[in-house]
């Protein structure tokens, strides 16, 4: 089920279909996990998914495996968020494939516009 234009999605809905056609087993398995991330915290948030959505969603699952744990990053993020008094605490430096990422997602974004 397709939403409407304008509508809150969770994918680029282009993408979608790409995405459940192989295309995600075509991405790195980091691009793979920080796509998950977001639409996990997306979810937490109280999105609710259309049935191609919950299709990707559990592809990622699958194709994460063992190397993904829903409620360990969330505990996380949870951390970071309330951040640490200790003077010294060093910034999060995080990989560079985040990086790369954040880029395709602001190609991905301007595509749309």
């Amino acid at each position: 089920m397709a939403r409407k234009p304008g509508k809150d999605s969770l994918f680029v809905p282009e993408k979608l279909a790409w995405m459940l056609n192989g295309g995600l087993e075509a991405m790195a398995p980091g691009e793979r996990q920080m796509l998950l991330v977001m639409a996990e915290t997306k979810l937490q948030e109280g999105y609710r998914p259309t049935q191609d959505e919950k299709r990707a969603i559990e592809k990622l699952r699958s194709l994460a495996g063992d190397d993904y744990d829903a409620k360990d990053i969330k505990r996380k993020v949870g951390e970071m968020v309330k951040g640490s008094k200790k003077p010294e605490t060093a910034p999060l430096k995080l990989p560079p494939i985040f990086d790369r990422l954040r880029k395709k997602l602001r190609g991905l974004k301007k595509e749309q516009e």
